[in-house]
């Protein structure tokens, strides 16, 4: 896909594909927004070095690891799954299972260190008299909607975007013309927008993965599954739009490595009732480009946007 198709919709898709796509989808870039993408991009391509580590794949993966190196303990040790997770109890509880790790294991395990960056805020957008508002709120805990024995159903918290993040003319100028996308599509309405801030890191010995989940849809009316903003010595981390079929299975109707200033808008969840089309979202691992270059890095801002009818 080359610069000059922007804006990429399910117009496009749709015509590519030769059958109808009718929820909502706009790829598009920072320029055609109109924001000056080199002083969007100037702005934050050295904030991401700031965000604090994520902990909870570290925490998953750690456990995964003393399950497969005692299997005969393995329902003791998921049985305080839930509690290391959410940060309730410390590493230090399996400590008679980390204890009898040897040689190589021991070193495996102790590789295993969270590998993410995050940060998240949370805003409502509004309209009154021609003019724009928008007012930060508190972020609540995550929790996706999904079965107990699915580790995401779990409640986390994740650390609150400093003000200087947010706090400025390019961050609030995006912010409203996304909420002037929704609002083409529901004119009267008002949205809470959560945007992640989100560094990924790709290593010789590992690569990065935004979706570890695999394609998935994040539970808002509408999302931007991504605004790239740093791309550092990698390959991969194609941005995918899937379209879950009657049979259940998944069709990719639209594929993109998103380059800094280019970003995925689309209908998340419960579009299909409305347009017809159930969309789903998924973005591949990557793996460094030059091993002489050390790591690699994705870094991306992502938002939820959930909607309520003005009169609410």
């Amino acid at each position: 896909m080359s610069k000059n198709t922007f804006p990429f919709t399910q117009v496009t898709i749709s015509n590519q594909l030769g059958r109808s796509i009718k929820s909502p989808i706009h790829v598009s870039n920072l320029e055609t927004l109109g924001i000056d993408s080199k002083l969007f991009l100037d702005k934050y391509t050295p904030l991401f070095a700031e965000l604090p580590w994520d902990p909870y794949d570290a925490r998953r993966l750690r456990l995964e690891f003393l399950k497969n190196k005692f299997p005969q303990d393995a329902d003791a040790i998921q049985e305080d799954f839930a509690n290391y997770f959410t940060g309730k109890i410390s590493l230090d509880h399996f400590e008679k299972w980390i204890t009898q790790l040897k040689g190589k294991d021991v070193e495996a395990f102790e590789k295993i260190q969270p590998w993410r960056r995050r940060s998240v805020a949370q805003f409502a957008l509004n309209k009154r008299q021609g003019k724009y508002f928008i007012t930060r709120q508190p972020v609540p805990q995550f929790a996706q909607n999904l079965d107990d024995s699915d580790f995401r159903s779990l409640p986390r918290v994740f650390e609150e975007a400093p003000e200087h993040h947010i706090e400025n003319h390019l961050f609030s100028t995006f912010l409203i013309r996304i909420y002037k996308l929704v609002q083409e599509l529901r004119p009267d309405c008002k949205a809470t927008v959560t945007a992640h801030f989100m560094s990924v890191k790709a290593t010789e010995a590992a690569p990065g993965d935004n979706s570890p989940e695999g394609a998935h849809e994040d539970g808002a009316d509408y999302i931007v599954s991504a605004l790239v903003v740093n791309r550092i010595n990698l390959n991969g981390g194609e941005s995918q739009i899937l379209e879950k079929l009657e049979d259940g299975t998944k069709e990719i109707i639209f594929k993109h490595t998103l380059q800094p200033g280019e970003f995925i808008f689309q209908a998340d969840t419960g579009e299909e009732l409305t347009y017809g089309n159930d969309l789903w979202h998924h973005v591949t691992p990557f793996s460094i480009a030059d091993a002489s270059q050390g790591e690699g890095w994705r870094d991306i801002i992502g938002f939820d946007i959930s909607l309520t009818d003005a009169e609410d």
